[in-house]
């Protein structure tokens, strides 16, 4: 039986550590591999979509043939590693029960979570894919007079997608481990290895352009244009997110707030110490409001 299982535990005692830390932790994190999987999804097909209707759905596609087929294999092993974060720390985990509940009412994984993932995905693609057109458009002339070609604007946004994506993840990280920042930076250095193992190829130089990324990003407008798409894609995030922590925090950002060293009553419920509707129905039984550690 126990070969069969999933989880075995030795000890009935072992159960409340099952459900109260692994358990919340299994919620959240597959709640947002799943929605992290369709938001790269989305962003890559959008990027598409405003492409064709650039080039009058020509049937061309902005990205080359080994972008299309490496975009899910260079971005498998990031999302994948996300399966080691830890949303809240084990102690507020174990002291507060109610915090497993979270779970089970979808509170991770539901129609306005994935709603804001979309609309992330649209504003990205729509900011990367303009941002790079603006650049390198037919009225811009390179050092050596010439225009930029099709490979060039292909080669550039498929690097700054997979910068962007990796941002995404690394903000929704709560705590980062060394096989973690292996895993999403890493891969960047490991997809340019392999476009420039592919362009030694007369055979696979086909599929990908490495020269044509390395002429494009010699352009001094083209140098700032990574550090420009990715700074206006994540500040809206991070603005999100500081709202959210200062005037609308779940159950779990709570508790992640209760071990710090701040006015906890005043910085989770109000400034006046109220408990808000939405927070009420997380709050188990006899449970302090303050998430004192």
């Amino acid at each position: 039986a126990v070969r069969a299982s999933d989880v075995s535990i030795q000890a009935f005692r072992d159960l409340g550590r099952l459900l109260l830390v692994h358990g919340t932790y299994c919620y959240q994190r597959s709640a947002v591999i799943a929605q992290l999987s369709f938001f790269k999804s989305w962003a890559f097909c959008f990027g598409q979509v405003f492409y064709s209707a650039r080039s009058g759905f020509a049937g061309t596609s902005l990205y080359d043939p080994f972008s299309i087929a490496a975009c899910n294999a260079l971005l498998f092993l990031p999302i994948c590693f996300y399966s080691l974060n830890r949303p809240l720390p084990m102690s507020i985990a174990m002291q507060r029960p109610s915090l497993y509940r979270v779970g089970p009412m979808g509170e991770h994984l539901n129609a306005n979570s994935v709603s804001l993932w979309l609309v992330r995905a649209i504003y990205q693609a729509c900011l990367s894919y303009g941002i790079t057109l603006a650049v390198f458009s037919a009225s811009h002339m390179s050092q050596s007079g010439q225009p930029p070609c099709y490979t060039q604007v292909s080669a550039v946004s498929f690097s700054i997608f997979l910068v962007v994506q990796c941002f995404n993840l690394s903000f929704e990280t709560h705590t980062f481990t060394f096989l973690q920042w292996v895993a999403t930076y890493g891969g960047l250095a490991g997809s340019l290895a392999l476009y420039a193992v592919c362009n030694a190829s007369p055979k696979a130089r086909k599929l990908v352009d490495y020269y044509a990324l390395y002429v494009a990003f010699e352009e001094p407008a083209a140098q700032y244009l990574v550090p420009v798409v990715v700074v206006a894609s994540i500040i809206p995030i991070v603005a999100s997110k500081y709202w959210t922590a200062q005037y609308a925090a779940g159950p779990q950002e709570l508790g992640r707030q209760a071990l710090s060293g701040k006015d906890q009553k005043a910085q989770r419920f109000g400034a006046n110490g109220a408990i808000t509707p939405e927070q009420q129905p997380f709050l188990g039984k006899g449970e302090n409001p303050s998430l004192s550690a």
